[in-house]
């Protein structure tokens, strides 16, 4: 018999703002975007899903020891347990009390109450002008040295 689950090996509450600043630190350096690139990643938010996502997949396991190991942790264990501390973490960010609650719906209405429609459309907008950078896409308007201005421009600058 085979499992499969979405894995997440990080505790969400164990030091989840030094992850997502080593993981912007990388994306920065892999889409090649300045280092002083303002925040627009919620990456906390990204991980408490994936990690409810797990958590679920264990609780509604066809195996039966998988889904007793996560019931114990989540409704005995509770804080004693990174199982029932992540269950705990995110049930309070998203305001819900079972973290089946927590879904990407979810997860995505929350995030949208903290970003600006301004912020939104900036976001959007570098991330076509990396798929043009980086060859996915084609503009024929913009020199490649247009193109990396306006990549720095909306990093540094746009919505301080």
């Amino acid at each position: 018999m085979t499992w499969k689950f979405n894995s997440m090996t990080v505790p969400v509450t164990s030091s989840p703002s030094a992850f997502c600043t080593t993981w912007r630190k990388g994306i920065r350096r892999i889409w090649g975007i300045p280092y002083c690139t303002h925040n627009y990643l919620p990456l906390l938010d990204e991980l408490c899903c994936s990690s409810a996502a797990f958590i679920k997949s264990c609780l509604e396991s066809d195996s039966p020891i998988v889904s007793a190991v996560a019931l114990y942790g989540v409704y005995y264990e509770h804080m004693n347990s990174h199982i029932g501390r992540n269950v705990f973490f995110c049930c309070s960010r998203y305001d819900v009390t079972d973290i089946l609650c927590v879904t990407r719906c979810v997860v995505s209405r929350y995030v949208d109450k903290y970003i600006s429609p301004q912020l939104r459309a900036s976001v959007l907008l570098l991330l076509e002008l990396l798929f043009i950078r980086d060859g996915s896409f084609s503009c024929s308007l913009l020199s490649s040295h247009n193109i990396d201005e306006l990549v720095d421009f909306i990093c540094t600058s746009l919505c301080e």
